[in-house]
């Protein structure tokens, strides 16, 4: 009696999470806010994707009719850890990076979880029976291609977190003022997604399986109200991740408009006006004001200053407020850190450390002895 209101637990946990997915896919496919019908595939360039990514978890359909057999669960889970590592590459790319694949692109970079999911199918059928070897040698194959597709999704976290900050850095002097975004709250999603996909298989059991289809179900159940909630607000994604394709995050050649001469010009006269205005001093400046007193075009002073050897905004900013704070600590060594802080242009003394140490590598303390001896 345990045992079958247990499946029967499982059974139903399970057809909430196809069903939820298959809403989910609706929403996806049909459904476009009033609000962003004029430029909704500039907003959610990946919705479609998106909506095939959730219509995919129909493969859990032999699963549910066949709760509680051993080749049904490991069919589920290694078909399931496949599909979330795979489709979330294509889905994550094309969303902040805008590469696109086609059909035939899509079949290519998933071919090895097609020809996967096809063979795990066939104990399913009672085509080969699950062996223990069969089952050993398809775990391994399964955590490989997994592996590599959970590498990939890594190097795109990494790759939205470089560019959040370079985005920043172009426009913000301090960490406090660097706007919270989408990118940045969702860029751990897709792992743990796939590691928890990946614990499941692992764990090979069904009540894990079960678990996995709530904590699933749970995030099916907050895209829908959110998707449907009347007062969100669109989330613009940077330019930089508009302008900027995957592949030049890593350092490929970057075109300049200016020449060498002019920017240099330009780069005088910018640490000129700073230098005599102490606008480092003021604890919220941003790039919009520096262009305004600069009286320049914005992009052209960004290009300036990434060719510069501040690189950024931010680093220009920050740089001469450590010189500042340093020439404080020189005069007066018994000075507070708090109090050189906010005369340096910092919001406080702790972030005043973190970014004395990032870019003297060493703290105001360190510094302190070093200069004073004591």
């Amino acid at each position: 009696m345990a045992h079958s209101t247990l499946y029967m637990l499982m059974f139903s946990i399970n057809l909430i999470f196809i069903v939820t997915s298959i809403y989910s896919w609706s929403l996806k496919r049909f459904y476009v806010p009033d609000a962003y019908k004029d430029n909704f595939g500039e907003l959610y360039p990946m919705s479609r994707t998106m909506g095939y990514v959730y219509i995919l978890q129909l493969f859990e359909l032999p699963y549910l009719f066949l709760i509680g057999r051993p080749e049904a669960l490991f069919y589920v889970n290694g078909t399931g850890l496949l599909f979330f590592t795979s489709s979330l590459v294509i889905l994550f790319r094309g969303y902040f990076f805008l590469r696109f694949y086609t059909i035939r692109q899509v079949i290519v970079f998933m071919h090895p979880v097609i020809i996967v999911w096809l063979i795990l199918l066939l104990p399913v059928f009672g085509v080969i029976e699950l062996t223990p070897t069969f089952h050993t040698a398809m775990t391994a194959l399964i955590l490989f291609i997994s592996l590599g597709y959970m590498l990939a999704l890594d190097q795109i976290r990494r790759k939205i977190a470089m560019t959040l900050r370079e985005v920043d850095e172009d426009e913000y002097s301090n960490e406090g003022d660097f706007p919270i975004q989408f990118a940045r709250n969702i860029q751990w999603l897709p792992l743990v997604i796939s590691l928890v996909a990946a614990v499941t298989f692992i764990a090979d059991n069904a009540v894990v399986k079960m678990v996995r289809d709530v904590i699933f179900t749970v995030l099916n159940m907050w895209f829908a109200i959110y998707t449907l909630n009347p007062h969100r607000k669109t989330k613009h994604l940077p330019e930089m991740f508009r302008k900027k394709g995957e592949d030049e995050l890593l350092g490929s050649t970057v075109k300049y408009r200016l020449s060498a001469k002019y920017c240099q010009e330009i780069e005088a006269k910018l640490v000129e006006v700073i230098n005599e205005r102490k606008l480092y001093l003021e604890e919220h400046l941003t790039m919009n004001d520096l262009t305004d007193i600069m009286h320049t075009n914005k992009n052209y002073l960004s290009e300036v200053i990434a060719r510069s050897h501040y690189q950024s905004f931010y680093k220009l900013i920050n740089s001469l407020r450590i010189e500042h704070a340093c020439s404080i600590l020189e005069n007066d060594s018994s000075a507070k850190l708090e109090q050189v802080a906010i005369e340096s242009g910092f919001t406080s003394g702790s972030a005043f450390s973190q970014v004395f140490k990032r870019l003297m590598e060493m703290s105001p303390k360190e510094y302190i002895v070093q200069i004073h001896g004591k």
